[in-house]
């Protein structure tokens, strides 16, 4: 799943060096003599980390997933397909998977790839001493629960290299999003002689850490805000990789983003604001990618804020938000008002080929109208029930985000009608936010998600007693007892299952888990001449191996 905590608008940038005319269309400055010329691409935040098992959020997984490749890939569509693996099975009942792997495939130093390159790294995942935050997507692999628990040796991992093509794994039971996860980065392959030569360094810069998909990443040192991808001429597709290099930049001003675009210096720009969606809507080169992310607001209930633990008062904030005003506001439109924690086309197709969201929306859209009235009841019940007199909150977001600070302007405005309650305003970093969130440090958070893959329980996960991703700490034995039977029982039941994800939803709606708010879409501005970007609306949006300028 990517995090907005894993992910945060997470739209990256393209360019090449283009001039502008006077009516918003674009002519190349020089008539290249190159067939691959190079691409330009920028990113709105600082690249954290190139090792997989670390990685948090969308920023380092949109690179990630350009350098390297799982047993899996995905086509245009985010449907699975053959990635470092040429063929896969599993048995009749689920439990068991034999991938098979490539012949003559080799890491970007020349090393060789084998099957144990993928055992190594997915024990390292699992490990406690990694502190991996994707440990939790292992569950339900053979003893992957009781290694994380410290209970089992991480050798016992249900993974096994047969020999240096063929790797089985062992589920505990079957699992919905199996194959599907097979092309995230979380069970990508790792080489162990790097890993170990570079210990906890590992992936802190582009030269320490080696790569086996259609990039290979040169020239970032950890903490400079340009790098390049650059094809990796031992990946063992390289023939259809359209552009050899792409470089990228950090521009962390969403308005020096669509400048610089304007200027011919970038070929893709997003509009994250109402007024920049408003600017140019109607220009020739606009164009909407459908979004992936849900943006929630996560209450802090370990009792920090005495008022939060109280479901009543968390429902009042709840029913105080008038989603669809705030998704128009924030976005020109361009957003949708949740009617769900599953986004609308991102958690797949129930039993009968129906949306999930729009399943899901029959019996959790009551949760999530605006009814002012009501929140005021439930906030003064709630407030005696807490002993409380008053409430005071503080609301935290990251400072990067162009939409952050109309958002919690609104919630401020709204939350205050409830009536005594003071609500202050927190922007940090996107890097402190993440640790703030995952240490409890907040008060509510607001925070995003987009899952690896279009199933709800990718979504789902979130708030599970004791997940590792459930920072609000929210103990629900309905929610995460749906869950789990979606996830075990039920994983081969599609109509069971959509039966236990509904069950969920409604769970986490009706006591105020947490309030997803909006989902988000990436409305931009694209130069006519880029071709072959593909972009998933799950999982890691923007996929560069075919992309290339006409």
């Amino acid at each position: 799943m990517i995090n907005f905590k894993k992910r945060t608008n997470v739209l990256l940038l393209g360019s090449l060096l283009l001039a502008s005319i006077g009516n918003g269309l674009f002519i190349p400055t020089v008539a290249s003599a190159k067939t691959n010329p190079t691409l330009y691409f920028s990113m709105p935040t600082d690249l954290t980390t190139m090792d997989m098992a670390l990685m948090t959020d969308a920023y380092a997984d949109q690179i990630a997933i350009n350098v390297q490749e799982g047993l899996l890939s995905r086509n245009a569509k985010g449907q699975v397909k053959a990635g470092l693996a040429e063929k896969w099975k599993h048995s009749s009942d689920g439990k068991t998977w034999t991938f098979t792997l490539r012949k003559g495939l080799k890491w970007s130093n020349g090393d060789k790839l084998t099957a144990s390159d993928f055992v190594y790294a997915w024990q390292r995942v699992v490990n406690p001493k990694t502190s991996s935050q994707a440990a939790y997507k292992y569950s339900g692999i053979k003893n992957a629960d009781e290694i994380q628990a410290g209970k089992a040796k991480v050798s016992s991992l249900g993974v096994v290299a047969k020999n240096d093509r063929t790797l089985v794994v062992t589920l505990d039971h079957p699992m919905p999003q199996f194959e599907l996860e097979m092309a995230s980065q979380s069970f990508f392959a790792q080489d162990p002689k790097v890993a170990k030569k570079y210990g906890k360094q590992l992936g802190t810069a582009s030269n320490k850490q080696v790569y086996d998909g259609p990039y290979k990443l040169t020239g970032w040192n950890g903490t400079n805000g340009k790098f390049t991808l650059v094809k990796n001429e031992n990946y063992w597709d390289k023939k259809h990789v359209k552009t050899d290099k792409v470089v990228e930049t950090v521009v962390k001003e969403p308005t020096a983003a669509i400048g610089l675009y304007k200027r011919g210096k970038l070929d893709l720009a997003p509009l994250s604001s109402q007024q920049s969606v408003t600017a140019n809507k109607k220009r020739s080169d606009f164009k909407k990618y459908s979004g992936d992310a849900v943006y929630y607001l996560e209450y802090n209930q370990t009792g920090k804020n005495k008022g939060l633990a109280n479901k009543n008062i968390r429902l009042a904030l709840s029913y105080a938000i008038d989603r669809k005003a705030v998704a128009n506001e924030i976005s020109g439109g361009m957003y949708t008002a949740a009617t769900s924690l599953v986004p609308e086309g991102a958690g797949g197709k129930t039993s009968t080929g129906e949306d999930f969201a729009k399943a899901a929306k029959k019996y959790t859209g009551k949760y999530y109208k605006y009814n002012i009235k009501k929140a005021k009841k439930l906030f003064k019940t709630g407030l005696k029930e807490a002993g409380l007199k008053s409430l005071k909150i503080s609301v935290e977001a990251t400072a990067e985000s162009p939409v952050s600070k109309p958002e919690v302007d609104y919630l401020q405005q709204s939350w205050q009608k409830l009536g005594n309650i003071k609500v202050t305003e927190k922007f940090v970093p996107f890097k402190q936010r993440l640790q703030d969130q995952q240490n409890q440090n907040f008060d509510v958070m607001v925070a995003g998600w987009s899952s690896d893959f279009a199933e709800p329980t990718g979504f789902l996960t979130l708030f599970t007693n004791n997940g590792t991703n459930n920072d609000g700490k929210w103990i629900s034995k309905a929610y995460t007892n749906a869950f789990n039977r979606a996830m075990d029982q039920d994983a081969l039941n599609t109509k069971a299952r959509t039966k236990d994800e509904i069950s969920a939803e409604v769970a986490l709606a009706k006591n105020a888990g947490a309030s997803p708010v909006y989902w988000n879409a990436y409305p931009s501005l694209v130069n006519p001449k880029l071709k072959g970007l593909q972009n998933f609306n799950s999982g890691d949006s923007f996929y560069y191996k075919y992309d290339y300028l006409k």
